[in-house]
């Protein structure tokens, strides 16, 4: 089986613009909805200081879907471990855990962007060392018993989380990227994988091999899906949307130096590759799905549920199609 999450950012770009009100209520509703169309998960991501106001606030929102649902799993796809304290998102996290009866997932990178790390001050070169100690950090603080740890960063003595989360030994942890160094990271911890939607086979491989024999391999990705009755239709609701974003995106690589990308914004949605971008017919998608599940071997697939300025109506009604015509198919996929 093939489980399907949807995944927000909570983005409202200027040239779409609603009241912010309105942009979270009308998410939050639809989140809601996606529940009891079927979809397994809810996932959030974080970034800091953008004009779009990309969610930066992963606990609020987190404790808003835990009141609004009561059945979906709920996850960070991903938190930015270095930009936190981990004895912090210790509580935090516990508390969400306890809010929706154990239905937490934790999704965390190392980030990239530098205007993040430089405004809060924290050097960009340390991000995977830190990242590594939060993860160790969370996996002894859930235990709900006094710990101390002395790491690079992070140095205490005699401390305890509480409340612990409901789930024990903790809430599954995730660790997001798309890099060797993300599936060596995850294999090391003995956590879950979460690939971003351009990793090959070898990412999956290194992760399988790697991970401790007494460990269960979990894994997860994420695309992009919008359905309509034709491609063309498709295309023509969601492109302007998903070229912002992809452009979005490219810009910040680009400030990142993980790529090379520095010319103008693109304009054409054909750019878009179909291995990222599982757009058209219900049908078309299902196809899709199965093929990238085959190769790949994950277990659930996450995907933009509602694109950056996208009217909420339009964005409901593709969830609509999905959860009727490939949902039940994905029940037999393996």
């Amino acid at each position: 089986m093939t489980r399907l999450g949807v995944w927000y950012d909570f983005r409202n770009p200027a040239r779409w613009r609603v009241p912010w009100p309105q942009l979270y209520q009308e998410t939050l509703d639809q989140a809601a909805y996606a529940e009891q169309l079927g979809f397994s998960s809810i996932w959030l991501s974080e970034h800091h200081f953008s004009e779009e106001g990309y969610l930066p606030a992963l606990m609020a929102m987190l404790g808003a879907l835990a009141q609004r649902t009561s059945r979906v799993r709920l996850g960070t796809a991903v938190l930015l471990a270095p930009l936190h304290h981990p004895l912090r998102l210790a509580e935090d996290f516990a508390v969400v855990d306890q809010l929706s009866g154990g239905r937490l997932d934790v999704g965390l990178a190392p980030g990239y962007k530098p205007d993040e790390f430089a405004v809060l001050g924290v050097p960009k070169r340390e991000r995977g060392a830190r990242t590594d100690e939060t993860i160790e950090i969370l996996q002894q603080a859930w235990r709900g018993a006094p710990f101390s740890y002395a790491g690079q960063h992070f140095q205490f003595e005699n401390v305890v989380v509480a409340p612990p989360p409901v789930q024990q030994p903790g809430p599954p942890i995730w660790v997001g990227g798309n890099s060797l160094a993300a599936a060596h990271r995850a294999a090391r911890h003995g956590v879950c994988f979460m690939p971003d939607s351009g990793a090959g086979t070898d990412l999956y491989d290194a992760y399988r091999d790697q991970l401790p024999a007494a460990a269960v391999p979990r894994l997860a990705t994420n695309r992009v899906l919008f359905a309509a009755a034709s491609r063309e239709e498709a295309w023509e609701i969601c492109g302007p949307h998903f070229l912002y974003q992809f452009n979005a995106y490219r810009q910040w690589f680009s400030a990142a130096g993980d790529d090379d990308t520095h010319g103008a914004e693109l304009t054409d949605p054909s750019v878009l590759s179909p291995e990222h971008y599982f757009v058209g017919t219900p049908d078309d998608i299902l196809a899709a799905i199965q093929e990238s599940q085959q190769r790949l071997g994950y277990q659930e697939l996450v995907f933009w549920a509602r694109p950056p300025g996208l009217p909420v109506e339009q964005a409901t009604a593709s969830l609509e199609l999905i959860a009727k015509h490939v949902l039940p198919a994905l029940g037999e996929v393996t």
